[in-house]
């Protein structure tokens, strides 16, 4: 092997080492950002009923730095719910009266503030038509909108471990690879 490329592999396999300590940092972030959103509506949240008053099928559309655009199919659901519960989500158990949104008015800027969207995945759009009741979880003050309660209580910040562990496995490899290669010079 060239004398003169040997320096090169090295700071390249460290390189790729120091890029997979920045993914496992990434991972490490979204899962804090999704417990202390989860923690949020877990510790202030209310839990009301809402009632499927539409539904919609869009497509998100990202444009990246080089003009590069991806897009992801998103469904969304109108519904109709209690901001204004007093049925906290920490007290909540089965079988406890849930408050449900107040019949509609039929004034038009009256009902704005009962309603709100949801995003929802795609098995839980398939299974939903309107009308359908369902419960939710929302927090005062907060511009995030109502969460179906199954997803509150089913997060376990567990499905980040797998990213993290392999990335630092990974980093860890090719740091020893970078600095103990078999391109180093012996004796």
């Amino acid at each position: 092997m060239n004398i003169a490329v040997r320096p090169l592999i090295g700071f390249i396999f460290k390189g790729c080492a120091a890029l997979a300590l920045i993914f496992a940092f990434i991972f490490f972030m979204r899962m804090q950002e999704e417990q202390s959103f989860t923690d949020r509506y877990r510790n202030e949240g209310t839990v009301s009923r809402a009632m499927v008053t539409g539904m919609e099928t869009d497509e998100l559309v990202r444009t990246g730095r080089k003009g590069r655009t991806t897009k992801t199919d998103i469904q969304v659901l109108s519904v109709r719910f209690n901001p204004k519960s007093t049925l906290a989500f920490r007290d909540y158990e089965d079988g406890v009266e849930v408050p449900s949104a107040p019949p509609p008015s039929g004034a038009a800027g009256g009902d704005w503030e009962y309603s709100d969207v949801i995003w929802v995945t795609k098995d839980v759009y398939a299974k939903t038509k309107v009308g359908d009741s369902f419960l939710v979880v929302d927090t005062p003050y907060s511009g995030d909108g109502p969460e179906l309660i199954e997803d509150i209580r089913s997060f376990d910040p567990a499905s980040f471990y797998p990213g993290i562990a392999i990335s630092l496995v990974l980093a860890l490899v090719l740091a020893v690879i970078g600095w103990a290669g078999p391109w180093k010079r012996r004796g």
